[in-house]
């Protein structure tokens, strides 16, 4: 029976224009390179082909992954939720050990059953909670805005997925003045939140509207500025890049 524990697999998911260029490779060819270390995985020696598929005329999403055995897999998918206002649930978050938690790894059942309980309840995302604390999002990077204007995200040592468009944004906003802190996203923070969103490769930004039924806060100052943040980043030529072993 083939294994299906954290280490057979590293992984990520990034975003195809119609013209198969790729959104920040390089972020996410060195996160990847960084959890598979931790993983104990070798990637291949060739870079892996990503394209758009050509059946649809607009942005696609593929996940590039590599079980250790020198070869990629990319499955491509369209964008389905994106840039929008999401209901959201908790659940538990799922805990391997410090060396795992936080990497995109073989063992993502997890993270799969989370969204489908979001799904199930009616609602778009689900929030990982552990020790009373908002560690991850199913899909994308918690970021919570303050009453004083100060945006919070989650330690990596919560056991959080280092987000690719979070580590962006995180470097961006302070510009707009809105300061970027670690710390936990425990219940008090996220009661008392002026905003609340996720922010992820394939959902964008979703402003997050209830949390298990309750209403969150009415700003809708983080969402704005992340929007355009991201918009403007997305219109740079140096954002973009064509992957595989024919473009190196």
């Amino acid at each position: 029976m083939a294994s299906t524990g954290p280490r057979t697999e590293v992984f990520t998911t990034v975003l195809v224009k119609e013209d198969g260029a790729v959104a920040d490779w390089e972020r996410h060819d060195q996160r990847m390179r960084q959890h598979a270390q931790r993983l104990r995985l070798t990637l291949p020696s060739e870079t892996p082909p990503v394209s758009h598929d050509g059946e649809e005329d607009s942005w696609q999403l593929a996940r590039v992954a590599t079980t250790g055995q020198g070869t990629w897999e990319v499955r491509r998918r369209p964008l389905v939720l994106r840039n929008e206002e999401v209901d959201a649930i908790s659940v538990p978050a799922p805990r391997w050990n410090e060396r795992t938690n936080g990497t995109k790894h073989g063992d993502w059942t997890a993270y799969v059953a989370a969204m489908e309980a979001a799904e199930t309840a009616g609602c778009d995302a689900a929030l990982l909670v552990h020790e009373h604390a908002i560690v991850d999002g199913d899909r994308a990077t918690p970021l919570v805005l303050d009453e004083d204007g100060t945006v919070w995200m989650a330690p990596s040592s919560e056991g959080g997925v280092d987000g690719v468009t979070a580590g962006l944004l995180e470097s961006l906003l302070p510009t707009a003045g809105l300061p970027v802190v670690k710390g936990k996203l425990n219940e008090r923070t996220v009661a008392r939140c002026a905003e609340f969103v996720l922010v992820g490769t394939g959902m964008g930004v979703c402003r997050v509207g209830t949390l298990d039924g309750i209403q969150l806060g009415s700003s809708q100052a983080l969402s704005t500025a992340c929007h355009r943040m991201l918009s403007q980043h997305f219109t740079e030529e140096s954002t973009w890049s064509f992957v595989g072993p024919n473009h190196v």
